[in-house]
């Protein structure tokens, strides 16, 4: 790999990027601000056909289709001047071959240097190499592809542990790419993939998963100068405890204020960040971050260790003494925290409700209700039975209480009312990972059946009330259809145990 401040100034000199007063490179994606849903396929060779959960999210590629993608781009980029990372996602190494020599900053900021300690006995026929084929601002007709029109491409390929990246300069595609690659691979190996962060205290003990999809609080609830950040976006737990699958942090940058996020802010200005699609300004040096004119997904790339509380990567934390799932609501519906029983806890976790972030996905303008199973449905491709179990067979032998966490709105819904301040719900996760809330009076919810508490130490009771009404019914019709769709997945027993009753 070229050295970064090579790699810097070759981003200068092809105009791909500025340079901030402090160092850090600003660039734009285009017209790709986030992850391509649309035009992303994973090949269907014979051996791992039936091993995928296929659909709207995993959709086909033929074998031929991507023998010929592979192919094609390869040529391509044996014929440009390309730019060249080696790595570590988790144990797995990975290769990526890019043209932008700004994406291998990125690269090398998410990766590992080195794999997880804790899994380097699995033999090395096990863990086969992920190489990425990265052309961001080429187009995927310059492959005269039979049968596919569009210019944009991202193909996936767990049989060879492979993947093409064509036409979306948006970085987010390869670091979730390569996760999606291992979360295919590592339940094999006995390995629980995680779409989470985790801290835990210095000693790598009381560690904490916080599960949640982009834009939902991960990132800035899992940095807290109390406890030292294990990884803030993928964490495997092993049969030993747990650990960061990369090496970095990718946080949305949107609305961040130094006094409520001081950590993300201060290593987002370091000269190790790349920050995307901010509203920069030459003249004096300053970001908007509160401007979201070319997209509310602004986002800033940076290595773990511009973090000061960090817990060694090199070392293993603890099993997870709490496990939260993080939800958005939308509707102002759901309560500010809720404890989940065993049944509870799987049915929530496959169901995955929280709302789509405005500009997290391209054509998402406004927070939407969705539903995606394991809180990461789309890096999640075997069917989300599979990691519920893991889960609940790992949290049950563990003693890892599991709790519903809202970071949408309340007192209405979108556009109606506020959402819940950041101060207020990082307190209500303190109380839960210091085990407060477990000794608080619990009210039991009407249709939802989890338990409340109705009161916190340093909250106002105000933020704890449970909406009534319209609201709350609606969204259990929500939940009721969905669990409909899916449930051959879910069971009756655990539909019947562990959701909503009207």
């Amino acid at each position: 790999m070229m050295n970064r401040s090579h790699l810097v100034e070759e981003t200068l000199n092809l105009n791909l990027g500025k340079k901030t007063p402090g160092g850090a490179l600003v660039v734009e994606t285009g017209k790709h601000t986030g992850r391509c849903t649309k035009q992303r396929y994973i090949a269907a060779y014979p051996e791992i056909e039936n091993e995928i959960h296929w659909g709207a999210v995993n959709q086909k590629a033929t074998p031929e289709f991507a023998e010929s993608v592979f192919a094609k781009l390869q040529r391509k980029l044996s014929t440009r001047k390309t730019y060249d990372y080696d790595g570590y996602v988790g144990f797995f190494p990975v290769h990526v071959h890019s043209l932008s020599p700004w994406h291998i900053i990125f690269a090398d900021n998410m990766f590992r240097k080195n794999p997880v300690s804790a899994l380097l006995n699995i033999p090395k026929a096990q863990v086969p190499e992920i190489s990425i084929f990265h052309d961001p601002y080429g187009h995927a007709s310059e492959l005269e592809l039979e049968n596919y029109n569009e210019e944009t491409l991202i193909l996936l390929d767990p049989a060879q542990m492979r993947v093409a990246i064509i036409g979306s300069a948006y970085a987010g595609e390869i670091k979730k790419s390569a996760f999606t690659l291992c979360n295919y691979k590592l339940p094999t190996l006995g390995v629980l993939p995680m779409h989470s962060s985790a801290n835990c205290m210095t000693d790598g003990s009381d560690s904490s998963v916080i599960f949640g999809l982009s834009g939902t609080g991960k990132t800035t609830l899992s940095a807290d100068p109390n406890r030292p950040l294990i990884g803030d976006d993928e964490i495997i737990w092993t049969e030993t405890g747990l650990s960061n699958l990369e090496g970095g942090c990718y946080a949305k940058l949107i609305k961040l204020d130094e006094s409520k996020e001081p950590e993300i802010f201060k290593a987002v200005h370091k000269d190790t960040a790349i920050m995307e699609n901010v509203a920069y300004s030459q003249r004096d040096g300053l970001i908007d971050f509160y401007s979201a004119k070319k997209t509310e997904n602004t986002r800033g790339s940076y290595p773990i260790t511009a973090l000061d509380q960090v817990f060694d990567q090199t070392q293993e934390a603890s099993h997870p003494n709490t496990i939260i799932f993080l939800t958005a609501d939308a509707f102002g519906a759901l309560p500010a925290v809720a404890q989940l029983d065993e049944w509870q806890a799987q049915y929530h976790f496959i169901m995955g409700y929280t709302a789509k972030v405005a500009g997290t996905e391209i054509g998402i303008t406004e927070p939407t209700a969705a539903f995606s199973s394991c809180f990461g449905g789309p890096f999640m491709p075997r069917p989300a039975s599979v990691y519920a179990k893991m889960l609940a067979e790992k949290a049950k032998e563990h003693g890892a209480s599991v709790w519903i966490l809202n970071t949408g709105w309340f007192g209405g819904g979108y556009g109606i009312g506020e959402r819940f301040p950041i101060p207020v719900t990082r307190h209500l996760l303190t109380a839960i990972q210091t085990g407060v809330l477990d000794q608080q009076k619990m009210v039991k919810h009407p249709i939802f059946g989890f338990n409340m508490p109705a009161t916190c130490p340093g909250v106002d009771s105000e933020w704890l009330v449970a909406p009534e009404g319209k609201a709350v019914e609606d969204l259990a019709k929500k939940f009721i259809a969905q669990s409909e769709k899916i449930k051959d997945v879910l069971g009756d027993q655990l539909i019947a145990k562990g959701g909503p009753k009207l």
